[in-house]
């Protein structure tokens, strides 16, 4: 009986050991990292079909003055905060090779509210090191989705699949520069944002049949902020719209900023 037991016991500890071992190299086979140098953009590749599939880019800071090293290598440590040279720490840390490491941008503190808010801006620029700097967003990604043994390639190329996202600024009129606006923490005070849209002229009037650029009429006076303050790009949706047919018409604005927050808005044309 007791033989039994221990053949159980046995086929048991094997049947685990293959299954987090199997589990472990499925895991490390699903993306491979792309970290390009010249553009300060990561690309994150989906594994699994014929070819590798671009699923994801992240806007990146690589070492100044070629800091960080090219060549192929497999991810292994991860830690939740992890301190960085400078007597400074960074959220989300995933060893590439040695002190080479994908983190946030860096804190004066292990705490989420102590955000370096001018090497944030560098963000999309060779500023670090020799670690890959990321928004607290895309480490995070990396932390919870690359499992140990993800394949990191470091190039040097002109271009990449996807364009590289642009990161959010702390200008002066950031509320929170302490902050990482995408740190998906719940005291973030980020989260209470919101991107805003200003029309200086809710009902606009023109004569029916005037001679005017339609859309260059349509924004004037209106602008839209980021989360942060900063000034972004709007869309306008006035396909409906006759400059020869009297009547109102709805003119809807809409803006997303470098976060993903987004906002609608409208305004009335009137042809008389």
């Amino acid at each position: 009986m007791p033989h039994i037991k221990r053949m159980i016991f046995m086929i048991v500890v094997f049947a685990v050991s293959v299954f987090a071992t199997t589990g472990s190299a499925a895991g490390k086979d699903k993306y491979k990292i792309v970290v390009n140098k010249s553009t300060n953009c990561v690309t994150v590749y989906k594994l699994g079909g014929a070819e590798p599939e671009p699923y994801k880019a992240m806007v990146c800071s690589v070492g100044a003055d070629d800091a960080t090293p090219s060549g192929s290598y497999t991810t292994s440590e991860k830690n939740r905060w992890h301190p960085l040279f400078g007597n400074v720490y960074g959220q989300y840390v995933t060893t590439i090779d040695g002190d080479i490491l994908f983190h946030s941008v860096y804190y004066t503190t292990a705490d989420p509210a102590t955000l370096h808010a001018d090497e944030f801006n560098k963000l999309g620029t060779a500023a670090s090191m020799g670690c890959v700097r990321l928004s607290v967003a895309d480490s995070k990604w990396i932390y919870d989705n690359c499992e140990y043994g993800t394949r990191v390639d470091i190039v040097d190329e002109w271009d990449d699949p996807f364009p590289k996202p642009v990161a959010i600024k702390l200008g002066p009129f950031a509320k929170y520069p302490q902050w990482d606006p995408t740190d998906p923490d719940e005291k973030n005070p980020w989260h209470a944002e919101s991107v805003k849209i200003t029309i200086k002229e809710p009902v606009k009037k023109i004569k029916s049949g005037a001679d005017i650029e339609l859309y260059s009429f349509l924004r004037e006076g209106v602008k839209a902020y980021d989360i942060a303050g900063n000034e972004i790009h709007f869309d306008i949706n006035a396909d409906s719209l006759s400059t020869t047919v009297k009547g109102e018409y709805t003119v809807k604005y809409s803006a997303t900023d470098a976060c993903g927050n987004h906002l609608e808005a409208s305004a009335v044309l009137k042809v008389e």
